[in-house]
């Protein structure tokens, strides 16, 4: 013979051996403990005292909800058409080049004195080393 058992918290309702009476379960359903009601107290009717039993829903099973909704990124997609890959590749060139002019005119600058004395003023590499630094970022990064 087995005894009956509801779960409190979500009402899923059980049959259990009577070996099992006194003891505390955990329900399946929700995780919850219950205990198992002796044979006797199984017995009692409440009917009266309560009333009608309320239907609680059933969950939906996963398998027959809507499908979800993908969440889109923030973060902008690889752009791995032939004309991006080109982008990309001059970007590093001109990234490159800018730094080498740079690199140049701060020797310029610094240690390309003239022979006869004057100093050298590096204001046109500074400002090409610039543009060709920006023109990389963006054709890098954009």
């Amino acid at each position: 013979m087995s005894i009956a058992v509801q779960c409190e918290e979500c009402f899923q309702s059980y049959q259990v051996k009577e070996e099992r009476a006194g003891q505390t379960l955990k329900c399946k359903s929700c995780g919850s403990k219950m205990r198992v009601p002796a044979v006797e107290e199984e017995l009692e009717d409440l009917s009266a005292d309560y009333g009608e039993p309320i239907a609680q829903p059933r969950k939906k099973k996963a398998g027959t909800s809507k499908p979800k909704k993908k969440k889109t990124s923030s973060r902008k997609s690889l752009n791995i058409s032939v004309g991006g890959i080109v982008k990309k590749t001059f970007g590093v060139l001109a990234m490159a080049l800018g730094i080498l002019i740079l690199v140049g005119a701060f020797y310029a600058l610094f240690a390309g004195d003239a022979a006869d004395g004057r100093r050298s003023r590096p204001v046109a590499g500074l400002v090409m080393a610039g543009v060709c630094m920006s023109v990389g970022k963006r054709w890098l990064f954009d």
